[in-house]
């Protein structure tokens, strides 16, 4: 009788073990999801800042009609081009719920920043995608209690400052890193478990002017250029969600 009983505790035990396994992988997928989908969002993001600067920047205008509306317009097609269809997202789910609250974020950054983009006689305004990202990514921690940041080993503000995980992450990325590979893994930051995700940003046409060759010039901020090329890396995005 001892022995069956011995037997049956060891099955219970081992079917505990399963469940709270599988509990914690699926829990984990759904984290590292929800860390996609936002990263996937600043990226997106980004690029329409990064390709409006030219009108931005121009002082011959002031209203430039780029409205929250004209910006969810664009997002949404970059989105398209990843597979994500922004208004398919559904706020019950805690990915969808997700993606919804960085969009929201970023539209009230982009609303609040209408008389910094419409400002007549000036050329640069300082609305550029560290800019964007850096707000979005404050708005965007306090709604839904997720960091949300941009990095750069060339980091050009504090806020984009990496940590060291961010730095051991992107000198891996910098160094024959498969090329558009997210990295995540389980991790504790202040004292409790969080999941780590890291996405690689690459230079595309539109960061050249800031960004590009040749490297020292000062580019219209001021800043000295870093000398990327096309497909370089600069960084990447961070974001790092609570396990629950």
């Amino acid at each position: 009788m001892k022995a069956k009983r011995h037997y049956w505790i060891i099955v219970l035990a081992v079917f505990m073990a399963t469940v709270l396994f599988l509990y914690e992988s699926f829990a984990q997928q759904k984290e590292a999801a929800m860390a996609k989908a936002i990263a996937d969002y600043l990226v997106a993001g980004r690029l329409v800042i990064a390709k409006n600067q030219p009108l931005f920047n121009d002082a011959s205008k002031g209203d430039k009609g780029f409205t929250p509306a004209v910006y969810e317009a664009q997002v949404s097609e970059e989105l398209k081009g990843k597979g994500i269809d922004l208004k398919a997202q559904n706020a019950a789910d805690p990915v969808g719920k997700t993606m919804l609250q960085a969009h929201e974020s970023a539209m009230e950054v982009v609303a609040e920043a209408q008389p910094q983009i419409n400002e007549a006689g000036k050329a640069f305004k300082g609305f550029i995608p560290a800019v964007y990202g850096a707000r979005t990514g404050d708005r965007f921690f306090k709604k839904s209690g997720i960091r949300l940041k941009q990095t750069s080993l060339k980091f050009r503000g504090d806020y984009n400052r990496p940590d060291e995980f961010e730095e051991g992450m992107l000198k891996k990325m910098e160094s024959g890193w498969e090329r558009g590979k997210p990295h995540s893994e389980e991790t504790t930051a202040g004292g409790r478990k969080v999941l780590r995700y890291m996405l690689p940003v690459y230079i595309v046409k539109p960061c050249l002017p800031c960004h590009g060759d040749p490297a020292g010039e000062l580019d219209i901020a001021g800043r000295a250029k870093e000398g990327y090329k096309e497909g370089d890396v600069r960084g990447a995005i961070s974001v790092t969600v609570p396990i629950r």
